[in-house]
């Protein structure tokens, strides 16, 4: 028995009937891709017959649809229609393109599609590894169905203006300096007409030289300054008298009242103007059998130099916002609109008055989008959808796609609701460099009909206005299996060639069940470095809750979070190069659920890359980025591991200033750790700085900072000098600890030298002999004079005696 698709494929490899995606052979039956178990839905066929996947029935090799369930096999020949080229699709019937290779409806590829697939994969089987060729295969699968729905565009009816001349150079530079004319605007709101002859009298007198654009323009913006939208009446459906005379009194209407004032206006001024009745996607509308079953929206056609053009004052003058209120605002778009934008969102009932070369049927109307003005401004093309205006689950897929074709300088933003709220984690927004696309991913977790709001900005601009460009409905009827969520990623994300690795399919991270860390791992370029913090609901940065660095072993950055108690944090994610001096870009955020958070939480100390490249590791305090202190001794100690070749220095700083023999860093050979210690000389806030470097470099650079805060000292203290130089750099100083000898005590040195071979202490000018040195370990019992008292050694490397260790006396 074989598989109903036949593959050409290496022998550790096998392919997912239900989304052709190849996968490890130790994986089966369960795809990695689309987590479909094969052993329940694959289809054999025995010599020429085929069996059901669903009730094994054994079919013949003609049948194209089991003749007990009705099952369809996985691949089966495409009827072509050889008069035009097209082709039916044997599966759901769909009448296809000639110019694509699988149904739009169903994703059935017909057999020259999938031989030309097989072909790429048998040939990639001679020259990839497994996972690589897992890999090419399934990004190849991706590139063949945006490659189909951007090939089935063709297909797509051309929308043109019905008079070509109508937008010529002349008359769009006439539109755009009456709108640009503050001049009109400030006239106009400075009108109070107590009747509608006086508000005719004084725009005839005030525009008695003017053409008619500006003439039209006149009467669009006292519209919009002086009559509101009747919202009562609107949501009431209790609509009142909307004569020209009883909307100039109540200075509000619905936009019959609107047009009809409009037409009033026009009539007086000698300038032709129509009301046309029709089909518009306005507030609240919704795709669905009924929207055309009765005209709702009226507006107006005015002539002007023998050339008809579109105005629509009522979405002229404001809009409703999702209180319901009716917010002013003078929009110029609805102002001489062109017919092949408005026709988008405004169906007049008789089609003359689309004033389009070839008029769109109503089932066409009703498959376009619904945009904004900024679709237009921004010359943004919807790809795909374009012959619905809805989005769909992808065969086989937890998503919807969009595909949108920008200019370079316009970035995208989505916004994806379920019933007014926010679906968290539901889109991701890729930029395709290659395609030159956006590639709007929607992920719904549940059934409901959902909001798409598309929006764009223009990144040449001052300002950097994010505006709506495209609103799209997502009807999910169906319980999703597998359902996935994306991080928010922002186009540098894209830009910058980052990948997230883990976690995947997910933009949520629970913490809870003992784990103290939510860990996220990205790759990125040599070039790009990551830096980032931890928010909580409120959006307050929690103060040493991140820990970002990269892993030279694992070849990708580890992000790690600590949230600091139970909620919702956001886990933001900022990337810049290296040659790139100015701040990070934010380029992912992950949200993470914190439960069962202990009461001390585990924190981080500030720890530069340098850190983890030495491959270095606090062994005390764990988990902790504050040292504690205590009253009853006068330093804290430090304890860190590092390979052999690494030496550690320390300092201190109160409020910025240096405390100077304020640390000591040793190391102790019998537990092979260095020790660093600290003593404050005053309370307040404290920062203890640990530096690093390789026993061949010359300068140290800090590698980690922990923070304390003394509340209380009774006997400050300053330790001895140990000087720096790689003969030195292993010294331990058993006692004494402090630095500052009593004059005229009795004290025991007792410290570790390695290396040396002949050591003395100098007191008061003279050299004392130690009275045991051995094993590296000099003790010995001294007097202390007046002067400082300092250890000397000599190595084997020369013949001078230089100071190791010295003490101070007061």
């Amino acid at each position: 028995m074989t598989t109903d698709i036949s593959l050409p494929l290496a022998s550790d490899i096998w392919s997912c009937i239900a989304c052709t995606s190849l996968n490890p052979l130790s994986t089966f039956p369960m795809c990695q891709i689309c987590e479909t178990d094969n052993d329940s839905i694959i289809t054999v066929s025995t010599a020429g017959n085929w069996s059901c996947a669903v009730c094994t029935y054994i079919n013949g090799s003609t049948t194209q649809h089991c003749e007990i369930c009705g099952n369809i096999p996985n691949i089966l020949p495409s009827i072509k229609n050889e008069d035009d080229g097209r082709w039916e699709c044997p599966c759901c019937t769909y009448d296809n393109s000639k110019y694509i290779d699988t149904c739009i409806i169903c994703e059935r590829g017909t057999q020259r599609h999938m031989d030309k697939i097989m072909s790429d994969v048998h040939n990639n089987c001679l020259h990839n590894s497994q996972s690589s060729l897992i890999n090419s295969f399934n990004s190849l699968k991706n590139d063949t169905m945006i490659d189909r729905l951007l090939t089935a565009t063709n297909d797509h009816t051309k929308i043109a203006v019905a008079d070509p001349q109508a937008f010529n150079n002349g008359f769009v530079e006439q539109r755009q300096q009456a709108i640009n004319t503050h001049f009109y605007r400030k006239t106009v709101e400075s009108w109070n007409p107590h009747s509608l002859q006086q508000l005719v009298e004084t725009m005839k007198g005030f525009s008695k030289d003017y053409s008619r654009a500006n003439q039209c323009w006149l009467s669009f913006c006292w519209i919009a300054y002086n009559i509101g939208y009747d919202t009562v009446s609107y949501f009431s459906k209790n609509y009142p008298d909307q004569s020209v005379e009883e909307v100039f009194r109540t200075k509000k209407a619905i936009c019959g009242g609107y047009s009809n004032l409009y037409k009033y206006l026009c009539d007086q001024l000698a300038i032709p103007c129509k009301v046309i009745s029709g089909y518009a996607k306005g507030y609240g509308f919704e795709h669905d059998k009924n929207a055309l079953y009765e005209t709702n929206h009226a507006w107006n056609a005015v002539e002007i130099e023998q050339s008809w053009y579109l105005i629509d004052s009522t979405w002229g003058s404001g809009y409703l916002d999702k209180h319901k209120l009716f917010k002013r605002h003078l929009n110029p778009y609805y102002f001489l609109s062109r017919p092949d934008q408005m026709i988008y969102n405004h169906l007049p009932e008789t089609e003359i008055w689309q004033l389009l070369q070839r008029p769109i049927s109503r089932t066409q109307y009703m498959q376009m989008p619904e945009v904004y003005p900024a679709f237009f401004e921004f010359n943004i093309e919807l790809i795909s959808p374009r012959q619905q205006a809805h989005v769909a689950l992808i065969l086989g897929q937890p998503y919807g796609l969009v595909l949108i074709r920008a200019p370079a300088n316009i970035e995208l933003t989505a916004h994806f609701n379920l019933f007014d709220k926010k679906v968290n984690g539901g889109c991701r927004i890729i930029f395709d460099s290659k395609k030159e696309l956006y590639l709007c991913y929607f992920a719904p977790n549940r059934i409901g009909k959902h909001d798409i709001t598309i929006f764009g900005m223009d990144n040449d601009s001052v300002e950097k206005l994010q505006k709506p460009v495209l609103h799209i409905p997502f009807d999910v009827t169906e319980m999703i299996q597998n359902p996935v969520s994306f991080p928010m990623t922002t186009k540098a994300f894209y830009d910058l060639n980052l990948e997230v690795l883990s976690p995947k399919k997910t933009h949520l991270i629970k913490v809870d069940n003992g784990t103290k860390t939510a860990l996220i791992m990205i790759r990125a370029p040599y070039d790009v470095e990551l830096v980032g913090h931890l928010q909580d609901k409120s959006q307050n940065n929690i103060a040493n809750a991140h820990s970002i660095y990269y892993d030279k072993q694992e070849g990708f950055w580890k992000c790690y979070f600590a949230p600091n108690e139970n909620g919702m944090f956001d886990a933001h994610i900022f990337a810049r190069k290296q040659s790139n001096t100015q701040r990070y870009t934010l380029v992912v955020t992950f949200q993470i659920e914190a439960k069962e958070i202990s009461k001390s939480p585990l924190t981080y100390p500030h720890m530069w890359q340098l850190f983890h490249d030495l491959n270095l590791e606090v062994e005390s305090p764990k988990n902790c980025s504050t040292i504690i202190w205590s009253k009853t001794v006068p330093y804290v100690e430090i304890l860190m591991r590092a390979s052999n070749n690494v030496q550690l220095t320390c300092s201190i700083h109160n409020n910025d200033v240096y405390v100077e023999n304020g640390t000591l860093a040793q190391f102790n050979r019998e537990r092979n750790l260095w020790q660093l210690l600290f003593a404050p000389q005053r309370t307040g806030e404290h920062k203890l700085n640990i530096f690093a470097k390789q026993m061949t470099s010359v300068k140290s650079a800090v590698v980690v900072q922990f923070n304390m805060h003394v509340t209380e000292l009774q006997r400050p203290m300053k330790f001895p000098i140990i000087y720096s130089h790689i003969k030195t750099s292993k010294i331990r100083i058993y006692e004494p600890i402090d630095g500052t000898l009593k004059k005229g005590s009795t004290v025991l040195i007792h410290c570790m030298i390695p290396n040396a071979t002949d050591v003395f202490i100098m007191v008061d000018s003279k050299s004392i002999t130690p009275q045991e040195y051995q094993n590296s370990i000099l003790k010995t019992k001294l007097i202390v004079g007046s002067k400082d008292v300092v250890v000397y050694a000599k190595y084997e490397q020369g013949a001078n005696y230089e100071s190791v260790i010295a003490y101070f006396v007061g």
